[in-house]
């Protein structure tokens, strides 16, 4: 009976985001644990910065488990990582009345999984954002000196804020490109102005410069690509290297100047995902200098 129920609220749920426009953010949490690791704070504070998530826009937080630990510990467990990851965006000024849900699902059934480890994926909390309730001035409420964005735009080396050093690179080198943000099993880029901005910036100052786009993926077994929900198809890292791609041209980048590619977790740089800084290194989309 409970799967049954579930298995209709679940139905209702996705009924409510086809028909909206949403955007889900997915992170991940460790085994047990109930408080948003460093790489999922790191992806709410991406929200902030590039505009996505700001008081006044309706948001959503709904918790799972994996099936490890009783009915009972998994719908607590769930309620207490959805309660968290609020109490972290009201840091940044989410009003409460903003959050219209905020639940726990427990855990997720998977009659097909029998193992010791659970299910990592089903560790997680949606954040979804109903877009288009917000105001300008909304957005001018969250303090642009806050310690955490400053934190996020804090660049590794060859990089400087929001600005990378391409004179640093060779031809053949990569860069991550950081600050990206894709809806979860979507290619949708319209989170992604800002860095995509910067991108295009680079092309244009540097008109002889040729790169590809090559997108990776984490967290599948068995399929070379991850699922997209857009194009219903298993070609996820393509998908949105492509969109990164049509976005340039779209701008008036020459197309001879750009390649795409989607690799799916077949160049992985954690072979073996154990946790989320695992999938995080894996989960990328990778600018590749061809010719300076």
């Amino acid at each position: 009976m409970r799967s049954l129920l579930c298995f209709f609220i679940l139905l209702l749920y996705s009924s409510i985001l086809v028909a909206q426009n949403k955007d889900t953010v997915r992170l991940y949490f460790e085994l047990n644990e109930k408080v948003p690791n460093k790489h999922s704070q790191q992806k709410i504070d991406s929200l902030i910065y590039n505009d996505i998530l700001y008081p006044g826009e309706h948001v959503m937080i709904i918790g799972y488990a994996d099936y490890l630990g009783s009915e009972r510990y998994n719908e607590g467990l769930s309620q207490e990582r959805a309660k968290n990851v609020q109490a972290y965006l009201q840091q940044y000024g989410i009003r409460k009345e903003d959050i219209t849900l905020c639940i726990g699902k427990g855990e997720i059934e998977r009659p097909n999984i029998k193992g010791k480890e659970g299910y990592a994926a089903d560790r997680k909390v949606d954040i979804v954002i109903s877009k288009g309730h917000g105001s300008a001035n909304a957005r001018q409420k969250i303090p642009q000196s806050s310690p955490k964005i400053e934190a996020k735009t804090t660049a590794p080396q060859k990089h400087t804020g929001d600005l990378i050093d391409i004179s640093s690179y060779k031809p053949g080198e990569t860069f991550v490109l950081r600050n990206i943000y894709f809806p979860a099993e979507s290619h949708d880029i319209g989170g992604s102005r800002k860095t995509l901005d910067m991108l295009y910036n680079i092309l244009v100052t540097h008109p002889t410069l040729k790169i590809s786009i090559e997108g990776h993926v984490c967290c599948i077994n068995g399929y070379p690509d991850a699922y997209d929900i857009d194009s219903k198809d298993n070609n996820l890292s393509l998908n949105r290297a492509k969109a990164i791609y049509d976005y340039l041209v779209d701008r008036g980048i020459d197309a001879n100047r750009l390649k795409y590619y989607g690799f799916g977790k077949s160049k992985p740089i954690v072979a073996i995902e154990r946790n989320e800084d695992d999938a995080e290194r894996n989960r990328r989309v990778e600018i590749r200098i061809l010719e300076k």
